[in-house]
């Protein structure tokens, strides 16, 4: 049986990076119908049924995927541009992004943009940048404050625990964090889990089409 680490990783290719190789198209949010991508998912995996979807998104303690009456999407992520939904009216104080110590200068200077990706990725708090943090070298935390950023006119989305925005200029960047103690797992000499990488060199025997909603 196909494990739900393996199949979350074909699907966060599939709805986050490459879906013209296996033939899907996506609404301009994102959204691609569930039976298509099951479809996709069984070229690879014969074995995987509607139900093991239905239990990757229920069950994601980082909320990657969602299923609606539109189909199924990656709610973030996305090498490709996709439309958000309306901005949150009412920003917390502070965001937060985990990187490296090096990086904080260039971020108050220069902002905060997307780098692989159309939107920068901020967390809710502090502990779980911190944990979702994969940064080799010197990690650290920085703070986006994120309700001035509002209020001068910056939008920002919630896609479940994660906050997206376009940029974030230079005069909103606050203060950096060290790990002064590493959370979670590793607080019990434990490493954490990778972070999920797409599988290479999948092919689907079928003519790429493309997907909507893509720059």
């Amino acid at each position: 049986m196909t494990s739900l680490s393996r199949l979350s990783k074909l699907l966060s290719l599939l709805l986050r990076h490459r879906p013209e190789e296996a033939g899907l198209e996506l609404d301009a949010r994102g959204f691609a119908p569930l039976a298509d991508v099951l479809m996709a998912v069984q070229e690879r995996f014969p074995e995987v049924g509607e139900e093991d979807i239905h239990r990757i998104v229920e069950d994601s303690r980082q909320q990657r995927f969602e299923i609606t009456e539109r189909g199924i999407r990656a709610l973030y992520g996305h090498s490709f541009f996709v439309e958000m939904e309306e901005a949150m009216a009412q920003v917390p104080e502070v965001l937060y992004l985990g990187c490296l110590r090096r990086e904080v200068a260039r971020f108050r200077s220069e902002g905060i943009k997307p780098v692989d990706r159309y939107y920068v990725h901020l967390s809710l708090s502090r502990q779980v940048a911190q944990e979702r943090s994969r940064q080799p070298g010197d990690p650290c935390v920085v703070e986006v404050l994120g309700a001035k950023a509002r209020e001068a006119g910056i939008e920002f989305y919630q896609r479940g625990e994660v906050v997206l925005t376009r940029e974030v200029p230079p005069q909103f960047v606050g203060q950096a964090h060290g790990f002064a103690e590493r959370v979670g797992a590793e607080r019990e000499g434990e490493r954490p889990a990778a972070p999920e990488e797409a599988p290479q060199g999948i092919s689907y025997g079928r003519r790429p089409r493309k997907a909507t909603g893509r720059r």
